[in-house]
């Protein structure tokens, strides 16, 4: 039985003390033999205040949405109903027999 190939690299394990502290990339780096290297950057205190604002923007512009859809539908639907009523009641007067 063939024993399989040795690996032409082993993985880099960086430990945490000499990690780069100061690095802020953000990215995918791929070198010629497919590998990936992912960098993350940090998210200062900006950053985050950002990601929050962006984020209760979203969010009040989601309801709003909602809130206009539900305004819009909500008239029709009374006016449907209100419309299966007047029907139902109407065709048990004119089919009821003398």
């Amino acid at each position: 039985m063939p024993q399989a190939d040795k690996p032409h690299s082993e993985p880099e394990i960086i430990p945490p003390d000499h990690a780069e502290r100061d690095s802020h990339r953000t990215g995918v780096f791929v070198d010629a033999r497919s590998t990936e290297r992912v960098y993350i950057a940090r998210l200062h205190l900006l950053g985050f205040i950002l990601v929050v604002l962006i984020a209760a923007v979203l969010s009040a512009v989601m309801i709003a949405l909602l809130l206009g859809v539900l305004l819009i539908w909500l008239p029709l639907l009374v006016f449907f109903v209100a419309g299966v009523i007047i029907v139902a009641v109407l065709r048990a007067y004119f089919t009821r027999a003398p």
